[in-house]
């Protein structure tokens, strides 16, 4: 920052745009550190006055009554004129700090928390209204910390992730912010979100919930329980229809459904939320559909699963997999 603004600021006068930017500027550790270089330089400069200046003989009548109303509560004895400055220098820059954190946190643009899990974890997230959010593997979820009662609750989810969204007295929305485009808006309800790349998946196992793209009015879908909504922005596909909604949601309680999947579909899933490399060399095979349930603590019982169910052969080497 302009040295210049910063004494301007010091000396009071600054217009209050000037004001807050350098206020603003102060709640940054750079801010903290010109503050600190700028007040040690005043220092070694008062340190030079004459007694006889005006500027010294304000501090000096300062300092004494300072230390005036301190020794009606102790004999603390009164220090040298420099370290009198000190001592001010320090209290100046701990106020200016401490008003200009107040400053930045009552003004800046607040920042949304965000998590992110590894491949292969699950978490289980409280929402500041008490609804719950469980994230698969490599998912990331922003919200921010506080929501207004005259606002819809809002966060923003890249990866998949289960929702139990709690219905307020004041009906307020719930706005779940996919990538591409896409918003689902509910009061109420539990639904399970997919959202990689270019394919989106919502599936509303209980309540109501719409769908939105681009937040047109014009362009929405109505979901019932037991439906899901599918997007492929690549293939501009589009299409609702009726599933198992407990099964697109199993890998909550450690297990992975499939109907009608074809091993394609699971070797992106592999890829996705277990950070796998899946081979699959024979074009049939990835096309081939399975129905089952495997368990999914991790991904060798996944594989191991896998292979038993659907006889497969399943072949790995770290992260790579060789399925024939």
């Amino acid at each position: 920052m302009d040295a210049q603004l910063l004494q301007k600021y010091l000396r009071n006068e600054c217009t209050p745009d000037e004001a807050r930017q350098v206020l603003l500027y102060l709640a940054t550790p750079d801010g903290q550190r010109q503050l600190q270089h700028l007040l040690e330089t005043d220092l070694a400069d008062v340190a030079e006055l004459h007694l006889d200046t005006p500027e010294r003989q304000q501090a000096q009548r300062l300092f004494s009554r300072i230390q005036a109303r301190k020794q009606t509560v102790s004999e603390t004895p009164v220090r040298p004129l420099r370290s009198s400055w000190r001592w001010m220098a320090a209290v100046g820059l701990i106020v200016l700090a401490t008003g200009s954190l107040f400053f930045y946190r009552q003004f800046a643009t607040p920042q949304p928390i965000s998590l992110h899990t590894d491949f292969g974890q699950t978490r289980r997230v409280v929402l500041p209204d008490q609804s719950i959010v469980t994230m698969n593997g490599n998912t990331t979820l922003r919200y921010f910390e506080h929501w207004k009662a005259d606002q819809p609750r809002e966060v923003w989810v890249e990866g998949e992730a289960f929702f139990e969204v709690v219905h307020t007295r004041n009906h307020q929305r719930f706005q779940v912010h996919l990538p591409t485009q896409m918003n689902v808006e509910v009061l109420g309800t539990r639904f399970n979100v997919y959202t990689r790349k270019t394919k989106t998946k919502v599936v509303l196992n209980e309540g109501r919930i719409q769908m939105r793209v681009a937040n047109n009015s014009n362009n929405h879908l109505e979901m019932q329980p037991g439906e899901m909504f599918m997007a492929d922005t690549e293939t501009k596909a589009f299409y609702k229809k009726r599933v198992n909604a407990q099964a697109h949601s199993s890998w909550r309680t450690d297990k992975l459904s499939f109907e009608g999947t074809t091993l394609g579909e699971i070797a992106q899933l592999l890829k996705d939320t277990y950070g796998l490399d899946v081979e699959i060399p024979d074009q049939n095979l990835r096309e081939q559909k399975v129905s089952g349930t495997v368990p999914a603590r991790n991904a060798n019982t996944i594989l191991k699963g896998l292979s038993g169910l659907f006889d497969l052969k399943v072949t790995r080497e770290a992260n790579h997999i060789l399925i024939e």
